[in-house]
């Protein structure tokens, strides 16, 4: 199924030769190639869901092992369990902080309407599918890479406005705005993780494995 995926993406995301010479004659206009990547990174949402889904479910049964190990009085088996929720969890906020990131590189893109928008919606946008490129890389490997793809999208529609407007763009204000649109997404990722996923045994975390991140 993942190789599927990621073979149906690269589909998308590399045009045949008779693309590239039919777009250079006659260019697809700017919201149209936004609500392209706009799509992409609905997909990449989705399947984010999906593995934080997953990630979840695994994490509570992992608890439940692990509650009933300390039950039972055996704390090897308990730790142990406790470890592996931690890693889960760990997991788990990270794919919520980067599904809440995408979300607002959606809402950036989504009000895009000419190519004077660039330099306050779409700069920003790149640097932080970038850095979530990176984040994911470990992780899920085949959303990473299409990460990539729509990443390479985006950076060609900065270029190209800079060269249809003559513009030079300030690349370290949008290196910070990129910054606070994941630190917020980071914040409400680590308040749903509370709220979702039952904190570790304290009894646990007096042998060494620490319930909070």
């Amino acid at each position: 199924m993942k190789n599927k995926f990621v073979a149906d993406w690269a589909r998308q995301s590399k045009p045949s030769l008779s693309t590239r010479v039919k777009d250079t004659i006659n260019p697809i206009p700017l919201k149209e190639r936004i609500n392209k990547t706009v799509f992409r990174l609905k997909l990449v949402q989705r399947k984010l869901e999906d593995s934080r889904l997953r990630s979840e479910q695994k994490y509570k049964k992992l608890f439940s092992k692990c509650v009933e190990a300390q039950r039972s009085k055996d704390q090897t088996i308990a730790i142990m369990y406790a470890n592996e929720s931690a890693q889960i969890r760990t997991i788990a906020k990270t794919l919520t902080g980067a599904q809440l990131a995408v979300e607002q590189v959606v809402l950036r893109l989504e009000t895009v309407s000419d190519f004077g928008d660039i330099a306050a919606e779409i700069m920003p946008a790149a640097e932080t599918i970038r850095a979530l490129k990176g984040r994911l890389q470990g992780i899920i490997p085949e959303v990473s890479m299409q990460l990539g793809f729509i990443n390479q999208s985006l950076d060609s529609l900065v270029l190209e406005a800079g060269e249809a407007t003559g513009s030079s763009w300030n690349t370290m204000a949008s290196g910070d705005e990129a910054e606070k649109i994941l630190l917020e997404a980071t914040t409400v990722a680590e308040q749903k993780i509370r709220e979702g996923f039952p904190e570790l045994p304290t009894t646990a975390s007096e042998r060494g494995v620490s319930p909070r991140f």
